[in-house]
């Protein structure tokens, strides 16, 4: 009975013998019965019908269809992600100084970075 020990649910009998008597006492339990039994029927039922829409198969399939498209979503932006930082890469190395109208191609040194310094 939950964490109700035998001490405890006599104490609760003699208090309610006191307070409702002899006479209401058996159609006050007849009533608590029923009350805790519906209780019972509904939990059962909510239960079950949790148990019967996570058991059935279109659900199965749907959380697979979830997951693949997870995964998917991932592997675009990791896709995106590496090709923006491989575009960023080379939009650096294009660039030049300001005003020059060539691009150095990787590998290749221009003169131009380098100026005559006067000793």
């Amino acid at each position: 009975m939950g964490n109700l020990g035998w001490a405890e649910v006599v104490v609760i009998l003699v208090v309610a013998l006191v307070v409702l008597g002899p006479d209401k006492l058996p159609g006050a339990a007849r009533q608590i019965g029923n009350v805790v039994r519906q209780l019972r029927r509904i939990s059962t039922g909510f239960q079950q019908e949790l148990q019967n829409a996570l058991d059935e198969p279109v659900e199965a399939e749907a959380r697979k269809r979830g997951q693949l498209a997870v995964e998917q979503s991932r592997q675009e932006s990791a896709q995106k992600s590496e090709g923006s930082n491989s575009n960023v890469a080379v939009s650096t190395a294009d660039q030049g100084e300001p005003g020059s109208a060539q691009k150095s191609e990787p590998g290749s040194e221009q003169a131009s970075d380098s100026t005559p310094s006067s000793q």
